[in-house]
């Protein structure tokens, strides 16, 4: 008798392990599931960066940062998800000291983000056309028949970025914005223009 009720109590135990297996564990490490788990806030950096062999400025580099409620950072990867990336133009305010505010909506672009650890380029190619002006002085050359100008400043805006997380249900969306973003660096050397009229 005494071996047959060590035998239930061994077959009850293993019937009460393999149940539990069953149930998901959200802090698991060996989760597959596509969710950030805890992910309540973002902060990301934006600055202007060469990434190619060539000197000239190749566009913004984004680097992300994601967060549970208690500022924790978290890590993840495979997890892709989309973010909406918006250029904005700004204004400065007549104040003392002056304020600068969000203006007009220049160029949206939507990208697939899956590694925290990723970052994202934007070319500079895909925005510079939007761009407002930057001012410039010309110096020119009556004997060469040319003018050289030269950016005096760069160009600055807002960028605001929109994450929607994996497997939100309903879709959420964070939010987050940064002024005084640099989003055309001067060259130090001129451009020089041919001034040269011709006739036909």
């Amino acid at each position: 008798m005494r071996l047959a009720g060590s035998r239930l109590l061994l077959f009850l135990a293993f019937s009460v392990l393999l149940a539990g297996s069953g149930c998901e564990n959200p802090f698991d490490p060996l989760n597959t599931s596509d969710k950030i788990q805890g992910l309540t806030y973002f902060d990301f950096s934006a600055t202007q960066e060469h990434w190619d062999s060539d000197p000239e400025w190749d566009g913004v580099q984004i680097s992300m940062s994601y967060y549970n409620e208690y500022g924790d950072s978290l890590s993840f990867h495979d997890k892709p998800h989309k973010i909406q990336i918006e250029f904005w133009s700004q204004k400065t305010s007549t104040a003392t000291p002056p304020v600068t505010s969000r203006d007009q909506l220049l160029v949206t672009k939507t990208v697939t983000f899956s590694n925290s650890d990723d970052l994202i380029r934007i070319p500079i190619e895909y925005y510079y056309n939007y761009l407002p002006a930057p001012a410039t002085t010309t110096t020119a050359d009556s004997s060469k028949e040319t003018a050289a100008t030269t950016f005096t400043s760069s160009v600055k805006g807002y960028l605001l970025l929109r994450v929607y997380p994996p497997q939100e249900y309903p879709q959420k969306e964070l939010d987050f914005v940064q002024g005084d973003v640099e989003f055309f660096t001067p060259e130090t050397a001129p451009v020089v223009i041919d001034t040269t009229t011709t006739t036909n």
